[in-house]
């Protein structure tokens, strides 16, 4: 089953619109509005304006290039140009159509493409300069523009779930969302499905009430820090956790163990702090190792309003009653605001509970990646393969003693799931090893037949080893009729025809692929090509758009 896209709000099964909630519990509700959680993704609106967007252009000049934010009417509008002799070139433009980030410190914008997928611009708003500076990521040369996609993997954090097609191959699932999406992380997220609460609140049988919903607070100490965890324990925030095989992106409900689901996974570099970093770092602390569960995230946060500076120190008293000065506040000495690594324009409490943290904490920093090694879980265990997929899927299966490990851990285990047998076919693909890929793409289809990206890799496999365009043509035309919404497919179908000299028709799919992603840079230079072959002058346009897109 394959994801259709919707123009109105749909929800997984047993979910409901998080507005119902509201309908009982007005007083949360309305408390639980001023939250963060609750202002993590919207559509841009007028009501909600925190930005200076008559700013002047952010100039970046590691990549020589100028940023705008605009309003235009009700639009928010991106623009990202070069100045030649005074003179702007390479000139993009683009409507946001959502925002994602509460402003507590930070917005991002995305925009949609007409497939359904969704991409980052790359400015970002910093609430704390109160300025327009590059998104986390960015600050480099060769950043990725406005082609950086955003994965489910990304949104099933920043905001509640939306109402996609449930697939067994989790990461190798269509990238692509409704037309419409919830605005915001509800109560469901942390209390699961409410359908059947909300059904059985009807009746008024007030206990068959309260037993049909998670109360977080009444979960053992583990499930109920998974809760929280789900999202907020990344210690590792340059790599995706990896979900254990045959679970869906939104598969995990409140009460379930994390580690079902997603074990977290550490790696090893030291001293690091990061956006995502308050569980990761306060499980560090001494505070927490001898609490014996006692302390954990409810101990001085309440999901469902904003605390007083009061009520944490309330917390801290709990315990060091006796060696706490009267009226003092232990947060700015004990766990001081510090300079994130990873977005580096935002100072967020480390959640590390020291007596004598280091000085300096808000000093500038350069933004810099983390250097991926010695990747474990964090809780132990040792299930090699689903250690390896995180450093396989960052490194984009370049590595051939990845592959080659990979290859071996799948011989192995031989697990019944597809999915790492996708990673595999990416990493061949990559290494140019056709006649594995040809093997492993069958042994896919063996078990999924028209699984539409096997049935594309199986083609240019045979293609390569053959040297006949016509098995890649064949079968990829098959895998656009099991799933008509891939830009890719439509592309890689253009370029073999192309190769077939097929030049027309050539055009028709690359066309279908930009009606479908029209920042594919890729399409529109072969796109160009094509053009310029027939001696259409469209073909100028084109390589106008690729430069526009790519600069």
């Amino acid at each position: 089953m394959w994801l259709v896209l919707a123009a109105v709000l749909t929800f997984p099964a047993g979910y409901v619109n998080d507005s119902l909630c509201g309908e009982c519990h007005r007083e949360l509700a309305a408390s639980y509005a001023h939250v963060g959680m609750s202002q993590s993704f919207s559509r841009p609106r007028a009501s909600k304006v925190i930005e200076d967007f008559d700013a002047a252009p952010y100039f970046h000049a590691k990549s020589n290039q100028y940023f705008e934010m605009r309003k235009r009417g009700d639009d928010v509008v991106f623009r990202r140009y070069q100045l030649v002799d005074g003179k702007q070139v390479n000139v993009f433009e683009q409507i946001v159509d959502w925002i994602l980030g509460s402003g507590h410190h930070s917005r991002t914008y995305l925009y949609a493409t007409p497939n359904g997928e969704l991409y980052q611009l790359p400015i970002a708003w910093y609430t704390q300069p109160r300025a327009w500076r590059m998104s986390p990521g960015y600050d480099r040369a060769d950043h990725d523009g406005v082609t950086r996609r955003v994965r489910h993997e990304c949104m099933f954090c920043h905001n509640a779930y939306a109402g996609v097609a449930t697939l067994s191959e989790s990461y190798w699932r269509p990238q692509m969302f409704p037309a419409e999406l919830p605005q915001g992380i509800g109560c469901q997220r942390c209390h699961g499905p409410g359908a059947r609460h909300s059904a059985i609140a009807l009746t008024g049988n007030v206990e068959k009430t309260k037993s049909s919903i998670v109360n977080p607070a009444k979960l053992d100490v583990r499930r109920r820090m998974d809760v929280c965890y789900e999202c907020h324990m990344q210690p590792a925030v340059a790599l995706f956790g990896v979900r254990k095989f045959g679970r869906d992106i939104n598969s995990f409900r409140p009460g379930q163990l994390l580690a079902d689901y997603a074990p977290p996974i550490n790696i090893a570099e030291k001293d690091r702090f990061e956006i995502n970093h308050h569980p990761y770092r306060l499980e560090q602390s001494r505070c927490f190792r001898e609490s014996a569960g006692k302390l954990t995230c409810l101990t001085c946060h309440d999901p469902h309003r904003r605390l007083a500076r009061e009520q944490y120190r309330a917390a801290c008293l709990s315990c060091h009653e006796k060696a706490h000065r009267a009226n003092e506040d232990c947060i700015p000495c004990h766990m001081p605001q510090r300079r994130t690594q990873d977005v580096v324009h935002v100072v967020m409490t480390d959640h590390l509970i020291q007596r004598k943290p280091e000085a300096n904490l808000l000093a500038p920093l350069e933004e810099r990646e983390s250097q991926v090694s010695g990747v474990h879980f964090l809780y132990g265990g040792d299930d090699p393969l689903l250690l390896l997929l995180p450093l396989v899927r960052a490194h984009g299966g370049a590595s051939a003693d990845e592959v080659n490990r990979l290859a071996q851990l799948l011989a192995e285990a031989k697990p019944k799931e597809i999915e790492p047998y996708l990673d595999l076919c990416a990493g061949l693909l990559r290494q140019k090893r056709y006649a594995d890929l040809e093997k492993t793409a069958q042994l896919v289809l063996d078990r999924s037949p028209n699984h539409p990206i096997a049935l594309e890799w199986l083609g240019i496999a045979r293609t390569a080893l053959t040297g006949n365009r016509s098995e890649a043509i064949r079968l990829i035309q098959q895998s656009l009729r099991v799933d008509p919404t891939r830009a890719e497919g439509e592309f890689n179908l253009g370029v073999f025809l192309a190769g077939d000299g097929r030049t027309r028709d050539a055009i028709a799919h690359y066309q279908r692929a930009l009606a479908l992603r029209p920042n594919f840079v890729a399409a529109w230079l072969r796109l160009a090509e094509a053009q310029r072959k027939l001696g259409d002058a469209n073909a100028i346009e084109s390589e106008k758009r690729a430069r526009a897109i790519k600069n």
